[in-house]
């Protein structure tokens, strides 16, 4: 008969989906307070004619692996890599779930980590996601469930600001920000002879990232600029 297999060993921070049933149970029981998973959230759609269409996935999902690195009440839930994209949907390749299913996704995912003892926090790569990120965290609380979501560009504002001089205006949409990012998380995957020139003006209705008006409102991207692009890359 041959000797067991040892039980993998799960590091401080790893994949909560590297966990069994039983792991799950004990995490969530073990200490004091309840232990965080992070589940990142992003988009699959257009950004641009050099970055892929997986990015604001993948650059959550690189934070998120950063962030929970030593924390030994943190779990990192795989990726969900669609999001409210509707707005990118006359570019090739965009996936894109309505408002509504999307937040239906959301709360249902979180109200199982909390069923089971977690704390859920959402920490999202894609603009586009947040307004249905809002609307879930206030359904679940609602309902007596505790979350959170933030979106990782909102909490570099000053880093970004420091790092690219027109962050304020020139920060959108597969812009020098995201390119920047991806050049350092998967520099195979950026086009770098396909990066276009200039950018769009800071003036409304123009989605900057760090620049948003005080009127909302939504329309179509290729109505905004038609290679796909905001801000200067």
């Amino acid at each position: 008969m041959s000797e067991p297999v040892p039980a993998l060993p799960i590091p401080p921070g790893s994949s909560f989906a590297l966990m069994t049933s039983p792991d799950t149970e004990r995490h969530a029981t073990a200490g004091v307070h309840k232990p965080v998973v992070i589940l990142p959230l992003g988009a699959v759609e257009q950004h641009g004619p050099h970055l892929p269409l997986g990015v604001d996935c993948w650059l959550a999902e690189a934070v998120v692996l950063a962030a929970a690195e030593g924390q030994a009440s943190m779990r990192v839930a795989e990726p969900f890599a669609y999001g409210s994209s509707e707005h990118h949907r006359s570019f090739s390749g965009t996936m894109s779930l309505s408002p509504q299913t999307f937040i239906a996704v959301l709360v249902d995912l979180c109200t199982c980590l909390a069923e089971d003892g977690f704390l859920p926090v959402m920490l999202n790569g894609h603009g586009g996601n947040r307004a249905a990120i809002q609307v879930a965290i206030t359904t679940l609380g609602q309902r007596g469930i505790v979350t959170a979501g933030f979106s990782y560009f909102d909490l570099i504002a000053d880093v970004a600001a420091e790092a690219l001089p027109d962050a304020a205006t020139g920060t959108g949409h597969a812009c020098a920000l995201e390119t920047s990012l991806m050049m350092h998380v998967l520099g195979d995957s950026v086009r770098r002879d396909l990066i276009p020139p200039g950018g769009t003006p800071p003036s409304w209705p123009d989605p900057h990232l760090y620049a948003a008006p005080a009127v909302t409102v939504w329309r179509r991207f290729e109505a905004i600029r038609g290679n796909g692009v905001t801000g200067t890359p």
